[in-house]
């Protein structure tokens, strides 16, 4: 378990203060208890808390570092004539 508290830990340094404030709100609701002080805490997380904490933040630096090339691949395809439909099922080849 220390292990995981550890990537945390990583990963939480990564975080601005505006994004930590946000991770602390979030899994102070999603857990039903006031975390008052993020790191302290860590250690009476179970583990399942745990891993939905490192997986929350992870998921947060992936889309922060993320976007920038989605909103770049958007206006550079947005006039390009794209398809429109999106579907699902088995391609037969004659």
């Amino acid at each position: 378990m220390n292990e995981i508290i550890n990537m945390i830990m990583s990963l939480f340094e990564k975080l601005t203060d505006e994004e930590k404030a946000s991770i602390n709100s979030a899994l102070s609701g999603l857990f039903e208890r006031p975390i008052p002080c993020f790191i302290s805490e860590l250690s009476t997380f179970n583990e399942e808390e745990l891993v939905v904490t490192k997986n929350t933040i992870n998921g947060l630096i992936l889309t922060r570092e993320n976007v920038p090339d989605l909103l770049e691949a958007y206006e550079r395809l947005k006039n390009k004539d794209l398809p429109q439909k999106v579907s699902f099922g088995h391609l037969t080849v004659d």
